[in-house]
Parts: structure tokens; C-alpha cells; sequence
């Protein structure tokens, strides 16, 4: 069977993340620190996955339209993710889609659309947080200088689509002008391509979009609060502004190529996020560690839910989802 090349490199790119992170830490110190953590902040942080998780199907279904139940949008919600933490390829948002429309008469390139949407809330708020935890780094320098940059053209950025996607018959003109000096085929190619793209971030509009906003920051402030609450297990008094600059270093990490549920690469992000505030690097892999499997056992109990309220298997899942699109293939 061939392996994709994407699944080649994420493996070697999670690999190298591990030993990197591994180098520098004693395997005796880590298990003392682990041994040592304030277990109990763990029923908190659980509740603010359940929270972030919940909020995630709620937003989802907004966006949908309301034409799913909560409790349905939920448990696809859930099989999505397992499917994601067990699968390379992000393969869980094409099986969303696919649980979506397979029989509630949800068009498939709606329940698409939303997942597209839903990416683009989450890159809108992930930089906002980014934006609120900035100032609080210790260190002003021009690394942290050039984030805050970064972060508000990534915010301004997404903004700046839903704008053009509201304004779309004239964002498609000015790209016309815009793009008049490429030969006509690459032109059009292009403007298509971007017309289809804003055609679908316009499927949520007005006020769907205002609340899928508004459950966009309650869900990433219940995986904020659960990154702040696995930090207080192992860094007692630590402040919330740093379990959300942690929880940004994980999402922005987890962008790159990795293996699935971004084995190695999810630890080496939590240690990086951490290192800026000082935190020795034992402590920060003890940490990440928990948070990691915290977080995965949660999506894998709530997934085997979701999957049995289906009727689906993992494996039936995995190839409808690759059935979706040409690219889940």
C-alpha cells in the first residue's frame, strides 16, 4: 500500500520534535515530576474540555443552520475528532461532513463549508487570545515583538475575508484588475478558485456568524482554562495567562505536518510555550505529557460515543471520509 508523502513527513517531523525535547531531560527527574503533580486540578481541566468541546458542537450547529440536533452535532463533533487523533490526514473533518449530510438532507458542500468556517473562527480567535497573552510575556524582545505583529495581520487577515466574502462580487472584480497582468487562463484560474473559496466562508453570514463567533471564544476559553488548570498541577500559582499563551504555542505548533493527534510535536510546542516563562524543561514535558493525555483520552471516550449513537465504525468512517473529496484520498 502506498504511503502519502504527507504522512511520511509528519511522522519524521513528530519524531525529530521528540528527541529534541528528549535530549535535555532525565527520564528519572521526569518521572519524579510526574509523581509529584496536584492530580486533582485534572477534574477542572476535563470540565473545560467538556466545555471547549461542547461549544465547538454548538458553534457548529449555528453554522449549519440549526439542522442538526445539539446532541447529534455533538457526537459527530466527537467521531470527527477521534477519527483525527487515530488517522493521518485530518481526516476527521471530511468524516464530519460526511455524518453530516449522509441523511438529515444537510448538502454536502454546506456541512464542507462549515468545517471551512469553523478553521477560519478558530485562526481568528487562537490570534486574538494570542493577542490578549502577548503582553504578559516576560520577554519584550523582537521575537515577541514580531508575534504581536504577526498576530494582529493574521487576525486583520481572516477579518478581512469575511468582509471580502460579504462583499464578494466586488472582491472578485478588484481581483479581476488585480490579477490582469497573468495570461487570461492563469487569471481565471485563480479568480475561480478564490471565488469558490469566498462563496464558501459566505455560507455563514449575519447573525449565524455572530453567535458561531460568540461559541467560538467559549470553546477556546474552556481549552485555555484546561491548559491553565494541567499547569497549576505542576506549576502551583501560575498565572492564566500563561496557560493561554501555552494553549497558542499547541494550536500554532499542531499547523505543522505531524503524526496523529501530533504525537511529539503537541509536547515540543507545550515545552517551547513554556521555556519563555522559565519553566525548567522536565516540568514542561511532565506537563505536556498530562495535558496531551488528558485531552486524548477525553476525545477517545467521547468519540467511542459519538461513533456507537451513529451506527459507524471507525474503519466504515475512515473511507467514507476519504470518499468525500478527491483530497481525502
Amino acid at each position: 500500500m502506498r504511503i502519502p508523502w504527507r504522512v511520511v513527513i509528519g511522522i519524521l517531523v513528530s519524531v525529530l520534535a521528540l528527541a529534541l525535547i528528549l535530549k535535555d531531560v532525565s527520564l528519572p527527574s521526569l518521572g519524579a515530576r510526574l509523581a509529584q503533580a496536584h492530580y486533582v486540578w485534572m477534574i477542572p481541566n476535563v470540565a473545560a474540555v467538556l466545555l471547549g468541546m461542547w461549544a465547538r458542537a454548538v458553534r457548529w450547529r449555528a453554522l449549519l443552520d440549526r439542522r442538526l440536533s445539539t446532541r447529534r452535532a455533538f457526537d459527530i463533533q466527537n467521531a470527527g475528532n477521534l477519527l483525527n487523533n487515530v488517522l493521518p490526514l485530518r481526516l476527521g473533518e471530511l468524516g464530519k461532513a460526511y455524518l453530516a449530510s449522509r441523511d438529515r438532507g444537510i448538502p454536502i458542500m454546506q456541512a464542507l463549508s462549515a468545517v471551512l468556517i469553523e478553521r477560519l473562527l478558530d485562526v481568528l480567535t487562537v490570534f486574538a487570545m494570542l493577542l490578549i497573552v502577548l503582553p504578559h510575556v516576560p520577554s519584550r524582545g523582537v521575537i515577541v515583538q514580531g508575534a504581536e505583529l504577526f498576530a494582529a495581520a493574521a487576525f486583520l487577515g481572516v477579518v478581512g475575508l469575511f468582509i471580502a466574502a460579504a462583499m464578494r462580487e466586488r472582491a472578485v472584480a478588484l481581483a479581476h484588475v488585480m490579477f490582469g497582468w497573468l495570461p487570461s487562463g492563469a487569471r481565471e484560474a485563480i479568480v475561480t478558485r478564490g471565488d469558490d473559496f469566498l462563496q464558501g466562508v459566505r455560507a455563514a453570514s449575519g447573525g449565524r456568524l455572530a453567535i458561531a463567533i460568540g461559541w467560538s471564544i467559549v470553546m477556546w476559553i474552556g481549552f485555555g482554562g484546561s491548559c491553565w488548570f494541567t499547569l497549576l498541577a505542576f506549576l502551583p500559582g501560575s498565572q492564566w495567562w500563561i496557560g493561554g499563551f501555552v494553549n497558542c504555542a499547541i494550536v500554532l505548533g499542531l499547523t505543522i505536518p505531524s503524526a496523529p493527534s501530533g504525537a511529539g510535536l503537541y509536547e515540543a510546542a507545550a515545552v517551547a510555550g513554556l521555556a519563555v516563562f522559565g519553566a525548567p524543561r522536565d516540568t514542561a514535558l511532565a506537563f505536556a505529557l498530562a495535558l496531551h493525555l488528558s485531552t486524548f483520552l477525553v476525545a477517545a471516550v467521547t468519540g467511542v460515543i459519538g461513533l456507537v449513537r451513529e451506527g459507524e465504525s471507525l474503519d466504515h468512517l475512515a473511507a467514507a471520509a476519504r470518499r468525500v473529496l478527491p483530497s481525502g484520498h
